[in-house]
Order: C-alpha cells, then structure tokens, then sequence
C-alpha cells in the first residue's frame, strides 16, 4: 500500500487555508489571525534548538535555490539573499543562494542543468514532477518529510497526496490557484475604451465581440498573445470541459455516470470547436504573428504595447500577478468552469535535484519558507521600505516612486511557497487568501481527482506521441491552417505513433482505482 505522509489536519500553518479535497467540496475552514507575526517557532527551529547534527554540523553548506523571474538579476538580490541568510542562520548551518532565470528560457535552462548534473539544491517545476522522476532526476523527500517538513504538511495538508509519483513524494505544492479556470486577462484601459464592461464577457463569442472592437480602435496591435511556449493563445479555452491526465488523453468532467470513459481530446467534438475558432480568429488578425514560435513572455509583449491580452489561468490574484508584470492595470474575466484535478494541485512544486549536496537542509530551508513569515515576504517582495512598504492594516504595496518596472525585486506568490502567512498585496482584496480558500473549495471536483497514471508500459507511445503534438498542437491552437485538415492529420498521425494504447493503458488503471475508492 502507498505510504502517505502523515497529515494530522487539512488547516493549515499561519493562515494558510485549503479546503475539500478529496472527492467532496463540502469542508471548509477559517484561516487562521495573527498571519505577519512569527510567534510560534517553526519545526525547523525546533529541530535547531535540540541539537540536530544534520542542521547545525558546522558545516557552512550552500544551498542553491533556482527559481524563474522577470530578470535574472533583480538589484535587490544581494540584499535579499543577505537578509534571509540572516534568519537561516538561527536555525541551520547553510548559505542561501538565490538563482533567478528568465522566464523565457527557464525550462531550457533548468533541463540543461538537472541532464548535466550541475549544482542545483532547490529546484521550483511548474510542470509537475513526474518527466522528471522517469528520469532519475529528483531525488525522493518521503522520509524526510516527518523530521524536515512538518510545518509544509500542516500547511498544505491532503494536497501533498496528489504530488506523489508511485510509493514517493518528489515534490511540495506552493499555495496557489490549486483549481483551474481559464479567463481573458487584458488591459484596463482598453477595455474601457470599447465600452464594454468585465461583467458583460462570459463566453467565445462575447470575447469576439470585444475583440472585433479593440481591432477597430488599435488596427496596430496584435490582440492575443500565448500564454505558454509553442501553444496557440486559444491553447485553454477547452479547460473545465476536460482533465486532461497524460499527453492529451483523459477524461469530461461531467463524466459522472457511474463508469469513467477514457478519451482522446483531440479527437472531440471541442477540439475541433477550438481550431476552427482559433482559425477564425487568426484571419481576422486578432493573434500575434508567429504565436507559436515566439520567445518573447507574454508580459513582455503586454508591456511593450504589443499585445491586448491572453487567455490563461484566471484565479483570485491574476490581476495582480499581471499588472505587477506588464507595470499596467490589468482586467481578469473568468470564462469556463472551474475544476480541481490532480495535475491542476500537482503542477508547481518545489523539488531536490539528485545533484542536490544536502538533502535534509534544502528540505529543512524550504520547510521555513512555508512557516516563516519573515523569510516569505522577503522571498516574494524583497526589503521592506525600499522594494515595498506595509502600510498601518498590514497591507503590502511599492514605496513612494517605485513602480513594477523599477522595484529592486519582485516575485509571484504562487512560486513562493506558503503566500499565505505573508502580506497581502494592495491591488488585491484585503481577505484574498480567504478568497483563493473559496476558489479551491468551489471547484467541481474530478471524477479521477487523486488518480495518478503510471506511465511507466508506455513510455515509447508517450514519446512518440509527444513528437506528433510538437508537431500540430500549436498550428491548430494557433489557427495557422485549415482545421479540418490539420485535426486529421494530428489525430492520424497520433493512431499511428500509439495514443490508443495509452488511452487503453489508463482505462484499465482508473477502473482498478475506481473499484478500490
């Protein structure tokens, strides 16, 4: 039987609150007072003060911690890094070192560096973990976890469980949008200029209208950006209507009836729908040129005048996230169904590369960045009254003529850790941790959520087919061809490298995971 990490409640450290999760949305909890006072000492001071010989050995041990940003030498870094080490110091031997990558080539840069087997402690995935395991490139945190990560399992409690890969845990969710909703994130101020207001978009089509009318006052601009590499910027309109489990193949969310039907959702009636939109759209203009192909981050683009907007993720914080990054006022509008599957929880997560030099200290490290508020907020907004200021309700937010584009340092409070036991930001509502808390509780559930598929008999399939999406999946999403004959194609070509016998594969795991639940 798989060994879960003991959990002794879903509530959480500080006032990190995550509600349901396993297949009933039904319990909620209140978060708890007192989130910006670090009162109670954490497990890893704990540890400290009984003389644990891993944590105080005398040993000076750097810990790397690579991470992506806006830039990858924001001007507080030294200051940060310094400030933290400072709070570490109490509680264990080591020197932290804060690796920041641009967001634009992060992936590259951080598959070069696990393949290679450079020097990396503390590695934040924000595509799951479970490439990375087949690989044998993380190394397991299952036993480590009761005596180094107490407090990230008081904090995010059950949504550890959708984090393991087989009999192991590799990973530990940040608290974040642990749902998934897409929505159009755009620029206020265009927005009202079309005279349109937020409340009125809801679906495609009014999304169209609204566009067809920022085309007619911005002819020069490109309308909608991507909001991943190498996808379309339609690439999330179809998330609520599926979970999607491994390479395209999964299950309809109303998939309720009592027998869990398996599919291939590029061969739907709704990928089909989105393609023909996204080719509709493309003629009309309303996507950037080479959408696919583009290294340009969709902030940048947003910055720059480039672009209107995107469609992607949309959660209680997006308009800050965003407006923080493009350093304009930024619009998010909700447009499809909110759902909670296990990759929506599992897909940031920080992790122990196996080039990892101490294990339990990066682990011990990453266990204060979840319950300690003082380190957190360094960690996400930097020194405090020069990169921000609190002003007298506890609310975060720039100094006097320091804006997005100027501040020292700057980072996202899903990538973070514990957000939660920080400050809250002041484009955001004053209880938005209690609103993330009802954004996850609300979500419709995944007849599969808590499935985890063992890819493992269909690895060469997974590969080969992983070639055929490469090869389509952005020209359909970007309606860069004729959609009838490109979704043939895609789906012709998937047959043959195998998507059936990973649609049949998972089949048979989730009737056995059904009869056992």
């Amino acid at each position: 039987m798989k060994k879960r990490v003991s959990i002794t409640a879903l509530v959480l450290s500080a006032a990190l609150v995550l509600g349901a999760c396993g297949n009933s949305a039904g319990t909620e909890t209140a978060p708890a007072e007192g989130t910006n006072e670090a009162s109670e000492s954490t497990a890893v001071q704990e540890n400290a003060e009984a003389g644990d010989p891993v944590l105080k050995d005398g040993e000076m041990t750097e810990i790397l911690v690579t991470f992506p940003g806006i830039s990858s030498a924001p001007a507080s870094l030294a200051e940060v890094e310094a400030a933290i080490n400072e709070e570490v110091s109490k509680t264990m031997d080591a020197v932290i070192r804060l690796n920041v990558l641009e967001w634009g080539t992060y992936t590259d840069q951080t598959n070069l560096m696990l393949s290679s087997g450079e020097k990396m402690d503390l590695f934040f995935s924000y595509s799951g973990t479970k490439d990375y395991v087949n690989k044998g490139q993380l190394i397991p945190i299952t036993g480590m976890m009761d005596t180094y990560g107490k407090d990230m399992q008081d904090a995010m409690g059950k949504y550890i469980d959708a984090c393991y890969v087989g009999d192991e845990l590799y990973g530990v969710p940040t608290f974040r949008d642990l749902a998934s909703q897409a929505g159009l994130v755009c620029r206020k101020d265009i927005l009202e200029e079309t005279g349109m207001d937020a409340a009125q978009i809801k679906t495609l089509d009014d999304v169209e209208e609204l566009l067809k009318k920022v085309k007619e006052l911005h002819p020069e601009m490109s309308l909608l950006v991507s909001s991943e590499p190498k996808r379309g910027p339609l690439a999330n309109i179809n998330r609520g209507v599926f979970d999607i489990i491994q390479s395209g193949v999964g299950i309809y969310m109303n998939d309720n009836d009592g027998h869990i039907d398996i599919v291939n959702t590029y061969e739907t009636d709704e990928y089909m729908e989105l393609a023909q939109k996204a080719f509709e759209w493309n003629k009309k203009g309303y996507f950037i040129p080479d959408s696919t192909t583009i290294t340009d981050v969709r902030q940048d683009l947003i910055k720059a005048g480039n672009c209107f907007g995107y469609i992607g993720n949309s959660h209680p914080g997006t308009t800050t996230q965003e407006t923080m990054n493009t350093g304009m006022d930024m619009v998010t509008i909700p447009l499809t169904d909110r759902i909670l599957t296990t990759q929506g929880v599992d897909f940031s997560q920080w992790t122990l590369p196996v080039a990892c030099e101490a294990p339990e200290k990066a682990l011990a490290f990453l266990d204060i960045l979840y319950s300690n508020p003082k380190v957190q907020n360094l960690f996400r907004f930097g020194i405090e009254n020069k990169d921000y200021v609190v002003n007298e309700n506890g609310i975060a937010g720039y100094p006097e003529g320091v804006t997005s584009s100027t501040v020292g340092w700057t980072n996202e409070s899903w990538i973070t850790g514990n957000a939660a036991i920080g400050y809250a930001w002041e484009t955001d509502p004053e209880n938005v941790w209690e609103e993330y808390q009802k954004y996850n509780d609300t979500a419709e559930i995944s007849p599969l959520y808590g499935f985890i598929f063992d890819s493992s008999k269909v690895k060469n399939e997974i590969v080969a087919i992983s070639n055929v999406i490469d090869k389509y999946q952005g020209i359909a999403e970007a309606g860069l061809n004729d959609p009838d004959t490109t979704v043939a194609k895609f789906n012709e070509e998937l047959k043959a490298a195998g998507i059936q016998k990973i649609v049949d594969e998972m089949q048979a795991q989730a009737d056995a995971w059904m009869a056992e639940k």
